[in-house]
């Protein structure tokens, strides 16, 4: 498997990965096609030998041998097949694992711009392609071409006149090829970009029938959806013609060439110049020589359908748009001093309207620091800069002093525990979603750490406790509870740096007191950055950064800034006009 991110790979360094057993199906398929060439010059000997001598002993001799060839011919074709099968299989595999590997190296300066349907396509749909052509080709036209090949040798030492008629099958293909690729060629890629897009507004409006639902425009996300379906079911339509015309040319072209095969030798064999035998050889093995030349034809869909979906697999792990992080710098546990130098950023599909502009800001080894401000401040891009999910435009990022790009970013990632604002549950069961943060965790420090979040009470009350499965995201769960999952899943790592992002938002005021609680005890000791745009939940911090349009426009603790009655101060006001502001 290849394990570097900036390498491309190609389909010949996934087929080279299953060398050894690819090699046994190929040396099994021309196994099984020697077994089958002799049989047209077996149907020749018995007519023109036992037959004209009238010897029951000699047809029976070469029925036996035909029938021994039969055998040959089943058990390698079943071997090959199982070889082949498990090949593909494995192919699969690494190519899958290849994209997700490669999808986990992606910036999300590139993934922000493409939809969730769409890379699934690639993972599922554009492999199957792939997978169903080389299973074709491997198991299905590269033995009968092989076994064409063999008959071919064997019906033109019996006549090799006749056997130039057969030759004129090449041209007649050829031309089929120059006229019909280039159209088969563009409506698969209008098929598959059609696909893709009905794959992605599918899967935005299934991922979020409650909003739908919530709003009542269930018609107006199904015209979405008829639209984007019927678009694909016209490039489906414009395929089926394309590919009817191309294989009914080549189907009658290939009758055509049958009647001139019998016809031609059938006055050979009336001038004498051909033995009955030998003609109904030909006719037995032409149905041999034509399969592969049908089968290539019968092909052309599947194969150019398998091209775009490679194309497309190529465009993912041939991305240039790879996370910028180099470095090798890892200690067993970071300080947790963090300094922003400098910082500023854009998105780059908006290059013009930084983010964060020229930001300095220090952070001290054991901190608790809060991000406040209005939507759009720039709060959680800060701690999405932290985490190396994107990198500075200008400035740097210090990390014990030692400037981010000298870390490995993964390895500083496992240092930190994340709370995110949408609280993300994986399929599976509680307890499941809480040892995601450390794979070797005990029942006992799962259960801990559920304590210290305040969820073990209603965890207890699941009809399976720990085991119990929380669906999709986390569906069967309220919004608090997943929230509480999610920092019992932060808990549990016990990092030296932890990011909440508006991780109380979703609780309930009693529950976000306990929580409040648990997490000023988790806070000791290590470095805490908060984001949260319920102000109470902030009482405790050391320090308070407001940040207005990218700027840092006040900072200091909760207290010194409310009588400030600067930013901050509005921003209570307004919170407690709301009735957000819960006084504690």
């Amino acid at each position: 498997m290849i394990n570097d991110p900036l390498e491309k790979g190609t389909l010949l360094d996934y087929l080279w990965a299953t060398r050894k057993r690819l090699t046994r199906g190929v040396v099994l398929a021309l196994l099984r096609s020697l077994a089958a060439a002799p049989g047209p010059w077996i149907f020749q000997q018995i007519i023109d030998g036992p037959l004209k001598a009238k010897d029951p002993h000699g047809v029976f001799k070469y029925a036996g041998v035909f029938l021994l060839c039969m055998a040959g011919h089943y058990v390698f074709s079943v071997w090959g097949a199982s070889e082949i099968a498990k090949t593909m299989s494995q192919l699969m595999v690494e190519m899958r694992s290849r994209i997700f590997f490669r999808l986990q190296f992606l910036s999300f300066s590139y993934l922000d711009g493409q939809k969730t349907g769409r890379l699934l396509s690639k993972y599922a749909f554009d492999t199957q392609k792939v997978e169903g052509l080389l299973t074709a080709v491997l198991n299905q036209l590269l033995p009968n071409l092989l076994m064409s090949v063999c008959v071919f040798v064997t019906l033109a030492w019996l006549n090799w006149e006749l056997m130039l008629i057969l030759v004129l099958v090449i041209p007649i293909y050829a031309v089929a090829k120059y006229y019909f690729f280039g159209r088969i060629q563009r409506v698969n890629t209008e098929a598959r970009l059609a696909q893709e897009k009905l794959t992605g507004t599918a899967s935005e409006y299934i991922s979020a029938l409650r909003l739908v639902r919530s709003f009542g425009e269930e018609k107006q996300a199904e015209q979405e959806l008829d639209r984007t379906s019927e678009s694909f079911a016209r490039t489906r339509v414009d395929q089926s013609y394309v590919s009817a015309l191309f294989g009914t040319y080549v189907y009658v072209g290939m009758q055509i060439i049958s009647l001139v095969v019998v016809a031609g030798g059938t006055l050979l064999a009336i001038h004498g110049d051909l033995t009955i035998g030998t003609l109904l050889a030909f006719m037995a093995g032409f149905g041999y020589i034509l399969t592969p030349v049908h089968m290539f034809i019968g092909l052309s869909e599947p194969y150019f359908a398998a091209q775009e979906g490679y194309t497309s697999i190529k465009e993912l792990i041939d991305s240039r748009y790879v996370e910028t992080w180099h470095g090798k710098r890892r200690e067993a546990r970071i300080g947790g001093d963090l300094v922003y130098e400098d910082v500023s950023f854009s998105y780059p599909s908006a290059p013009d309207k930084p983010v964060i502009k020229k930001l300095n800001l220090a952070i001290k080894p054991g901190e608790h620091i809060a991000f406040v401000g209005p939507s759009g401040s720039g709060k959680s891009t800060l701690a999405n800069l932290l985490l190396g999910l994107y990198a500075p435009t200008t400035g740097r990022i210090l990390i014990d002093g030692v400037p981010q790009s000298e870390w490995d970013m993964r390895w500083i990632r496992r240092q930190l525990s994340v709370v995110m604002q949408d609280s993300l549950l994986l399929s599976g069961s509680v307890g499941d979603n809480i040892r995601f943060a450390k794979p070797d965790a005990t029942e006992a420090e799962i259960r801990e750490a559920a304590r210290l979040a305040n969820a073990e009470e209603f965890i207890l009350k699941m009809p399976e406790g720990y085991k119990t499965a929380v669906g999709e995201r986390g569906v069967s769960l309220s919004g608090g509870q997943r929230q509480r999952i999610a920092i019992a899943r932060a808990i549990l790592r016990n990092p030296p740096v932890l990011i909440l992002d508006e991780a109380t938002s979703a609780l309930d005021y009693e529950s976000e007191r306990l929580i409040q609680e648990a997490l000023d005890r988790l806070s000791e000791g290590r470095t805490v950055i908060t984001i949260a745009h319920r102000l109470s939940t902030i009482r405790n911090a050391d320090r308070i950064i407001v940040l207005r349009a990218g700027d840092i426009v006040e900072q200091g603790d909760f207290q010194s800034l409310l009588a400030q009655g600067g930013t901050f101060a509005e921003l209570i006001k307004a919170q407690s006009s709301d009735g957000k502001f819960l006084q504690s």
